[in-house]
């Protein structure tokens, strides 16, 4: 395969993930403004009950706030329903999940690498709707590709891995073998504990 084939069809993955990250980035930035929405909603329902609270006092019958406090609890326990779907989305366009102790994972690990509790299997996430991703420029690849044909003399230049470097040690988990993240104290895989 020659080097521009290599090259146009690198970057077409790039410019294909790149556009997909972009597409994932606005979807999620539209959703925190969904939620910022509703919590000034809940804030202003806060306030309502405040409000109603003290005009009961001042009139010496604070039964007189029920009208207005449970209606407005009831929005609220709503509101803040909403926000957690709202956050479950987030979760499932970044593919992770979250651990009772805080830690975000990836949605397929089945032991968090924090506290070593157990997740239950996980269930595939229902696919994400998003755009179509644009389609990378043909013109590229057919004038790179042209470029190769032209001259037939031209340098072929093949792509080397660059070797391991110490940083690039990998840490294997020594019940599975499954590879760890660096700051793992529990294996994400199995749930062995991990010693340094």
């Amino acid at each position: 395969m020659s080097f521009f084939k290599k090259f146009t069809e690198t970057v077409s993955k790039g410019v294909t993930t790149a556009t997909e990250k972009a597409q994932q980035t606005v979807e999620i930035t539209k959703i925190h403004s969904q939620i910022s929405g509703k919590r000034k909603e809940i804030e202003k329902r806060f306030s309502d009950i405040g409000e109603a609270v003290y005009e009961a006092y001042l009139q010496h019958d604070l039964s007189r706030a029920e009208g207005v406090i449970i209606p407005a609890c009831e929005e609220i326990a709503g509101f803040r329903r909403e926000i957690t779907g709202l956050e479950d989305r987030i979760r499932a366009l970044r593919n992770e999940k979250e651990c009772s102790c805080g830690q975000k994972v990836p949605f397929d690990t089945r032991f968090c690498p924090a506290c070593g509790s157990p997740f239950a299997d996980p269930v595939p996430p229902e696919p994400v709707a998003t755009a179509d991703p644009l389609a990378p420029s043909e013109s590229v690849a057919d004038a790179a590709a042209e470029a190769a044909d032209a001259d037939p003399t031209a340098e072929r230049v093949e792509l080397e891995e660059a070797p391991e470097s110490e940083a690039d040690v990998v840490r294997l988990c020594a019940e599975c073998g499954a590879e760890l993240p660096e700051d793992a104290r529990f294996c994400q895989t199995c749930g062995h504990p991990v010693y340094p």
